[in-house]
């Protein structure tokens, strides 16, 4: 009767395993592509992003003249609220990233879409360097994975049009 329970049994495992292996064959587990996300946040290369710092720049020289003559709390009520702005701004940024990522990742077979860093430059006594090796999140990837540039050419598109 124990042989009997344990080939049961063993024959039970098998045909879960049998069946699990048939849902998700083992060469499509999963396939991951990367994002330079701090890149894609870059004024520089981002004109939405651009657009939203020159916009910050402006408010704050506007509320600067005014400010001299506000009490301290009204300056940081004003500090505030240009802060939650500019904020609210990026996360819209962000936001569309994301889904553009999500896009691209998906039309490029990809399941995952991790963040990267670029490797850090060395700068004389730079006492964070080691700080900034260890939290890299992706130590390796190749190049053929990395959807950074497709994502922000998609972005300054999309941003372009609705400029006009």
């Amino acid at each position: 009767m124990k042989i009997n329970l344990a080939a049961a049994l063993a024959v039970a495992l098998a045909a879960a395993l049998a069946a699990f292996a048939q849902e998700k064959p083992a060469a499509s587990l999963g396939r991951t592509g990367v994002l330079n996300l701090r890149e894609c946040l870059d004024k520089t290369k981002n004109g939405w992003i651009a657009d939203i710092e020159v916009e910050l720049q402006k408010q704050q020289e506007a509320d600067s003249g005014r400010a001299t003559d506000l009490n301290p709390q009204e300056r940081q009520r004003i500090r505030t609220k240009n802060i939650d702005s500019s904020n609210r701004k990026r996360l819209e940024v962000y936001t569309e990233i994301v889904r553009l990522s999500g896009l691209i990742a998906k039309e490029r077979g990809f399941d995952l879409v991790q963040r990267i860093d670029r490797m850090p430059v060395l700068e004389s006594g730079d006492p964070d360097f080691m700080t900034h090796l260890e939290r890299r999140p992706v130590v390796f990837h190749d190049p053929a994975v990395d959807i950074t540039s497709s994502v922000l050419e998609q972005l300054n598109r999309d941003y372009a049009a609705r400029k006009r």
